[in-house]
């Protein structure tokens, strides 16, 4: 007798069941060296085998780039931008105001305004020369005038506050962690922030482990009511198989996760799509929405191949990091 591939999958799934009491057991042996990661105000471990492919962030809605720069490229690239704003022949395109910290060698600060359909408009470019050769800029525009007093005195305060910090630094004062830097403040003010991690697995290319907080000003509905929502497990029904799902209290951080195995394009395997999501509070950088994906098989452009990792060591992975998901403590 011939046994159909979809089958197979459906032998497989409900096997993972059997194994979920031995996940924990599982962990002792697998993925049991970590290495500790600092993501905005937070702290997750992953697998040593997890190779960090990528980083974002978002501070005060800055796009914070990191790059390597000398003190004459650092120069230069202000005095560019100065000359970009003067020579700027456009009535409705941004004009250079000021630079403040002009006699600053590590940290600038460019203002730029225009006026157009009867509005007034400002735009806000800095500069911060930090150590180990990292500069961090940022570029930002559409400031309206009655608030732009508030608004500068807040990017000066950044500019402040922020400087390097290595991979492997665990800050211990409270403050926001991005790609070669920290920014040191309490969090105790509203704000959006947003830091993401994203990792691939080493000599298993379609294993992908993404991680972000972002702190929200709108209330939004939570993992599985989105889930419920968009219909996909009803329309799939008798392909995608949910091996967990539910209310998951993780380090006090309450949240929900939902762990769905489901047949690669070819029907020859299964993929692993392992989530946990926190929706935090509004508005609060200490307790932003925490989002988890563990996903295998994994290939882009919506293609999913045949998991590399076994159910248990899928399971094992998601559970290696997802417990460890913390505030990172701080004096």
């Amino acid at each position: 007798m011939q046994i159909r591939p979809l089958q197979i999958t459906t032998i497989v799934i409900t096997f993972l069941f059997s194994l979920m009491t031995n996940t924990y057991a599982a962990e002792q042996t697998m993925f049991e060296k970590t290495k500790t990661y600092c993501f905005g105000r937070y702290l997750v471990d992953v697998p040593n085998e997890a190779e960090l492919a990528s980083e974002g962030n978002s501070y005060k809605e800055l796009k914070i780039q990191s790059k390597k720069t000398s003190s004459e490229i650092f120069e230069k690239i202000i005095k560019e931008q100065e000359e970009l704003l003067k020579n700027e022949k456009n009535v409705r395109s941004y004009k250079y105001v000021e630079t403040r910290f002009a006699g600053n060698k590590n940290q600038r600060m460019i203002v730029s305004s225009r006026f157009a359909f009867n509005d007034k408009a400002f735009g806000i470019d800095t500069y911060k020369k930090v150590t180990n050769g990292y500069s961090f800029i940022t570029s930002d525009r559409s400031f309206d005038d009655v608030r732009i007093k508030e608004i500068l005195a807040g990017y000066e305060q950044y500019l402040n506050q922020v400087r390097y910090r290595s991979q492997s630094e665990i800050p211990k004062e409270p403050g926001f962690c991005f790609e070669n830097g920290f920014v040191a403040n309490d969090g105790k003010a509203q704000q959006a922030e947003a830091a993401s991690l994203y990792f691939v697995l080493k000599n298993h290319p379609y294993v992908k482990i993404r991680i972000s907080s972002d702190v929200y000003f709108k209330k939004y509905k939570t993992l599985l009511e989105r889930m419920d929502e968009s219909g996909v497990k009803k329309q799939f029904l008798n392909k995608i198989k949910t091996v967990k799902q539910g209310p998951r209290e993780v380090n006090s951080l309450k949240g929900e996760e939902s762990l769905d195995v489901f047949p690669s394009d070819d029907e020859t395997g299964v993929a692993h799509a392992f989530v946990w999501e926190t929706l935090g509070e509004v508005g609060n950088p200490l307790l932003p929405s925490i989002h988890l994906e563990v996903n295998t098989g994994e290939a882009g452009a919506g293609q999913h191949f045949p998991a590399t990792l076994s159910n248990r060591e899928a399971m094992a992975l998601y559970e290696a990091i997802v417990k460890t998901i913390r505030i990172r403590p701080s004096n």
